[in-house]
């Protein structure tokens, strides 16, 4: 039976489920888990999944996977030990491949998205200052309410806010760099900032421009604070003379940490992930370098008073992108196995297991691998319930979404 809450009693915050993660863009998830010593849990779906989310719902978790035909599935574990139970998401239909973002509150699950008007199919509205901030089909970035920001984003956009409510994303479509190697032939060649002003309106802060002349090859930034607490936005850089490299610039747009080339017009770097990867549980950049043919999982130190971002261990055999595709979001890091140590989950060279990078004293190495029982075909969920305790889950090529609970 449906009740209405008395207005002496709050709805709780919606938490959100996004495709990478969290809303700064970074792919990590919070709490611990006990990945390699959890059983899996398999779930028969209605055909071929392209994306999935988790949420915490309730006491447990929550978990929707978008098909190949845009159709919703959705699921939940009650709580830790418990099976699995269909559940219900609304509205369960997208465009066909188009990323879901889902919000959970109490034990329901809704699918955002700004009623009318004509969406881009290739991203999703995220919620700011009371608001949906979306990308239209002509890649025009607007308010809901509010109408249009004067943006002109990539149509395949996601917008990322960091801790501070800044928004990040990435604009002014560009041909300059045909690489083409995430969904077509435009690239960024900005990244426009956004900020609430007094009366909950959303207003163009700044822009950030590539140093190195070239595009912003990503579809997202992603925000993270650098050791000594600055707010960074963190980037792949690409330009014909060097490659593909990584940078972090200040909110004004100012350049703060740069990596080095990768040497090669049309070799990609992908970045993953920001967190407490290093030995020690320093700062580093977790980053795929050209993930689609030998990719080489690299570790980067921000060093501050050099202004630079150092490479300090790598390891390869890690494929984290598939060539053409707009998922960017095979992998996730955190404390996967309980032990205090960051890992990044990424998938192995068949892309039939997960596997667990831990950078250590030693170098980097393979922590542990999760299988798959069968080819990966989605990006890599997460959530944390209630007690802090994480799960992952990926969908594969045979039609089954395999839940770590």
């Amino acid at each position: 039976m449906h009740t209405t809450p008395s207005p002496g009693i709050r709805e709780p915050e919606p938490s959100y489920g996004y495709t990478h993660g969290e809303p700064s863009g970074n792919r990590v998830v919070g709490g611990k888990g006990n990945l390699p010593g959890t059983r899996p849990v398999d779930v028969e779906l209605g055909g071929e999944p392209v994306w999935v989310v988790g949420v915490p719902l309730g006491e447990g978790t929550g978990w929707v996977v978008a098909l190949t035909s845009g159709r919703l599935e959705a699921f939940r574990i009650p709580e830790e030990g418990a099976g699995v139970e269909p559940w219900l998401v609304v509205p369960d239909e997208l465009p066909p491949g188009a990323p879901p973002l889902v919000a959970a509150q109490g034990e329901k699950l809704r699918l955002v998205s700004i009623p009318g008007g004509e969406p881009s199919p290739l991203t999703h509205p995220v919620p700011a200052a009371g608001r949906l901030v979306g990308v239209d089909e002509a890649g025009n970035l607007s308010v809901e309410p509010g109408g249009s920001l004067g943006v002109k984003a990539l149509p395949d956009a996601r917008v990322v806010r960091s801790e501070g409510g800044t928004l990040a994303v990435a604009s002014d479509p560009t041909g300059a760099y045909a690489h083409g190697a995430l969904g077509d032939e435009q690239e960024a060649g900005s990244i426009t900032l956004l900020e609430g002003r007094a009366g909950g309106s959303l207003e163009v802060a700044g822009k950030v421009l590539p140093r190195f002349g070239g595009v912003f090859e990503t579809l997202a930034p992603v925000w993270f604070e650098d050791p000594s607490g600055r707010e960074l936005l963190a980037v792949t850089e690409s330009d014909e003379e060097g490659g593909s490299r990584i940078s972090a610039y200040n909110p004004d747009g100012t350049l703060a940490l740069a990596g080095p080339p990768i040497g090669e017009a049309m070799k990609w770097r992908h970045l993953l992930a920001v967190g407490p990867f290093g030995p020690g549980g320093e700062v580093e950049l977790a980053v795929a370098r050209t993930p689609h043919v030998g990719s080489v999982i690299e570790f980067y130190r921000p060093n501050p008073g050099e202004g630079t971002l150092e490479i300090v261990a790598t390891l390869a055999g890690y494929p984290t992108h598939t060539l053409y595709s707009r998922n960017l979001d095979a992998a996730r890091a955190g404390d996967l196995d309980g032990d205090g140590a960051w890992e990044v989950l990424v998938p192995d060279r068949f892309r039939t297991g997960l596997a667990a990078v831990r950078h250590t004293p030693e170098g980097v190495r393979e922590a542990w691998k999760l299988p798959l029982g069968s080819t990966l075909a989605t990006n890599v969920a997460s959530a944390t319930n209630g007690e802090g305790r994480l799960s992952v889950a990926a969908g594969r090529t045979d039609g089954v979404l395999r839940i770590w609970p």
